[in-house]
């Protein structure tokens, strides 16, 4: 399935257990064979977890959440501009990022390899990830929440756990000596000036395999 230059799509962050954690959505910058590129620019609409009283519910451990009463609210995407690459079958995503026109950092997101369907591709996100900054700086993020899940049912084993820490550091490696990705390209991107912030489409939480909607249901 390839998308086209310009299309809607979303991209949602699965929970281990199946259900829907989170939903971005964006525009199609191209989608060839160096993957999916798209844009997500700062005030487009997305879909976050909240709980009975509607607050929300990101800073918990996914341990607790898992196990209260939560639902999906909407939200905005905030601060950033930001440009995903999901190459293809790879154990990541690579965010640009951009305050206003200024690039600030790349965010490297270990995730297993996306699965696409009619209406954009869904991810279940791997917890630890990678900040890299056009200085040479660099940090780990969610170390902690990893290690915690880490060995529980739901997650993923040490096995697999030790796959997502050598694929970070194996991007990380590329980092440092500012090989591809990380070398200059897409850091002068532009996006279509008639792309405004994305509304959240209407299609947001059809399951992946439904079959009942042709191409059009999916123009926003």
């Amino acid at each position: 399935m390839i998308f086209e230059q310009g299309q809607t799509i979303v991209r949602r962050h699965l929970y281990p257990d199946g259900r829907v954690g989170s939903v971005l959505c964006g525009r199609v910058v191209s989608d060839d064979e160096r993957g999916l590129a798209l844009w997500i620019d700062a005030g487009s609409q997305a879909m976050r977890r909240v709980d009975s009283a509607g607050q929300p519910t990101r800073q918990l451990s996914l341990l607790t959440e898992l196990r209260m009463t939560t639902m999906l609210s909407l939200s905005t995407w905030q601060p950033f501009r930001t440009l995903m690459l999901m190459p293809p079958g790879a154990a990541h995503s690579i965010w640009w990022s951009w305050r206003t026109d200024e690039f600030t950092h790349w965010y490297v997101n270990l995730e297993r390899p996306v699965t696409r369907w009619a209406g954009g591709v869904d991810v279940y996100d791997q917890e630890l990830d990678l900040l890299i900054y056009p200085d040479g700086r660099w940090s780990w993020k969610d170390e902690d929440a990893f290690a915690e899940y880490t060995g529980e049912p739901a997650f993923w084993d040490e096995v697999e756990a030790a796959g997502v820490r050598a694929e970070g550091e194996r991007l990380l490696a590329l980092a440092r000596a500012g090989a591809a990705p990380f070398d200059g390209r897409w850091m002068d991107f532009q996006p279509d000036p008639a792309w405004r912030p994305t509304s959240m489409p209407h299609w947001w939480e059809l399951p992946a395999d439904a079959t009942c909607w042709g191409p059009e249901y999916f123009r926003s």
